[in-house]
């Protein structure tokens, strides 16, 4: 049974997990759902299906593999990486990539608080002052390594990488006085199962956040 990865029809919490399926050569099926028309946006196209799919939590997005189902984007990154050797035995380990997974997922939060606020055009100026100080603490974390634990990458880098690209889209200089990051971010895009996708018209034009958000995308 092919692979699901289901999701709305824009980046937001999947990218990531689009992004290490496509690393890994997973061949998988995607079912996008989407938003009504403004301005209710409704929700009735996955809302017809939530409760219909057998999912033990029912959200998105969600992944099936075979007669196993999960929801929970942090959990099905992980699932991945674990089921293709990515993930460490050791303890310690783990929980660094948990840490690291989580410090990326505040930052992705606080972003999306931003692009989905009513009073957007008011909060993007305190938002871009603050976010250097943010940026730094994985600029100094990285160092001079390759990825965020060393010369492997795993899946936290998945999600750091996405938002900053993400980040670069809306402010195409939030990483200038951040050379590790950038050089980071561009070593990413240039992963030779990634390049072509990244470089592509279907992931420049894919809205970062919902129809109903105030910032989408830079087109």
């Amino acid at each position: 049974m092919a692979h699901i990865l289901a999701y709305w029809d824009f980046r937001g919490r999947a990218e990531p997990i689009r992004l290490l399926l496509r690393y890994l050569g997973v061949d998988f099926e995607e079912k996008l759902y989407r938003f009504g028309p403004a301005p209710e946006y409704d929700r009735e196209e996955w809302f017809d299906e939530k409760f219909k799919l057998s999912l033990d939590f029912p959200n998105l997005p969600y992944y099936i593999d075979g007669d196993f189902k999960l929801t929970q984007s942090s959990a099905i990154l992980e699932y991945i990486a674990d089921k293709h050797g990515m993930v460490p035995n050791c303890k310690k380990q783990r929980a660094i990539l948990h840490m690291l997974l989580n410090a990326s997922l505040d930052l992705r939060m606080n972003f999306a608080r931003l692009c989905y606020n009513p009073d957007f055009e008011n909060l993007k100026a305190p938002f871009l002052k603050g976010l250097p100080d943010s940026l730094r603490i994985f600029e100094e974390y990285l160092s001079d390594k390759t990825w965020l634990t060393g010369d492997k990458i795993n899946y936290p880098d998945f999600h750091l990488c996405e938002l900053l690209n993400q980040l670069e889209k809306f402010e195409p200089s939030c990483l200038t006085g951040f050379p590790k990051l950038k050089a980071y971010l561009t070593r990413f895009e240039n992963l030779p199962k990634l390049k072509e996708y990244m470089s592509s018209e279907e992931f420049k034009k894919r809205d970062c956040m919902a129809k109903l958000a105030k910032w989408r995308n830079n087109y």
